[in-house]
This record gives structure tokens, C-alpha cells and sequence, in this order.
């Protein structure tokens, strides 16, 4: 007789299955998830708490020369948004150390900040001839590394 013949199969056990996972698994994947949660769950609020800075951002953009004189206010309005705890009654002195104490270097000399302060009480057709066409690109450069670069103790 044939010994090839006589071979019995042998039954090979099921596939193993990657699921159900055992316990530790699951502890594992909530840990994970829970991880996750927790981190777009602190970007969420970052990104609310920032509302501010996009919305001055949009505005600087939009700044011409024709009306230059809303740079101020729109700094202004940042700061008192991105810093609720403040009364907004700086000016001078008061306002340049604010401003550069937001910053880990200055942006903004004492200089332009008056000049931004000068541009608050000029009419729109007289803004032309106490600010240059370069000046004003140069001020509103500044005034948009602010808005990206300051920033206030609820930060983290």
C-alpha cells in the first residue's frame, strides 16, 4: 500500500481574529481616544480665544492709505478683547509700554505709536499728507506682526 496515500489532513484551527481585543486593548484604544479628545478639545479653545487677532488681521489687510487713521483703533480693539481685565484709557507712554510689554521684543517704537495716535484725530483727506505711501506699508506691517505676535497672560 501507498504510505502518501494513508496521510490523514490535519484540521488547522480557525483564522485568529484581530477582534474582539482583550481587555488591556481596550484600555489602551480609551486612553488614546481620551488623549485625543483632550488635545482638539484645548485647539478648539485656543482657536475661539484668537477670534480677535483674525478678526484685526482682516481688518489691517483691508487698511488703505485713505484710511490709515483705523490702525489705532484697530489695535485698540485687540487689546481689549485679547485682554479683558484692561480699561482702555492709555495713551502716550502708557500705550507704547502695553504694547511692548505684550511682545518678547519690541515691534512697534514709541515714535510710530504716536504717529498712529496723531493719524486717530486726522481726517481721511489729510492722512495722506502726514504719512507716505511707504510709511504707511512700513506701519501696517508692524501692526500686522503685532496682532500675530503678542500675546497676554491667559495664554498659554
Amino acid at each position: 500500500m501507498n504510505q502518501v496515500m494513508q496521510l490523514v489532513e490535519i484540521p488547522l484551527p480557525e483564522p485568529i481574529s484581530w477582534w474582539p481585543l482583550s481587555a488591556g486593548w481596550y484600555v489602551v484604544l480609551i486612553g488614546i481616544c481620551l488623549v485625543l479628545g483632550l488635545l482638539i478639545a484645548r485647539k478648539r479653545r485656543r482657536w475661539v480665544a484668537n477670534r480677535y487677532r483674525r478678526v484685526a488681521y482682516r481688518e489691517l489687510q483691508t487698511l488703505t492709505l485713505d484710511n490709515a487713521s483705523g490702525m489705532n483703533q484697530i489695535l485698540r480693539q485687540a487689546v481689549l478683547n485679547g485682554k479683558s481685565s484692561i480699561v482702555l484709557n492709555h495713551t502716550g507712554t502708557a500705550w507704547y509700554q502695553l504694547i511692548t510689554s505684550s511682545c518678547e521684543q519690541p515691534i512697534l517704537s514709541e515714535s510710530q505709536l504716536n504717529l498712529l495716535e496723531q493719524l486717530n484725530y486726522q481726517p481721511a483727506q489729510n492722512v495722506a499728507n502726514h504719512l507716505s505711501q511707504t510709511d504707511f506699508v512700513t506701519l501696517k506691517e508692524l501692526c500686522l506682526r503685532w496682532v500675530k505676535e503678542h500675546h497676554f497672560e491667559h495664554e498659554s
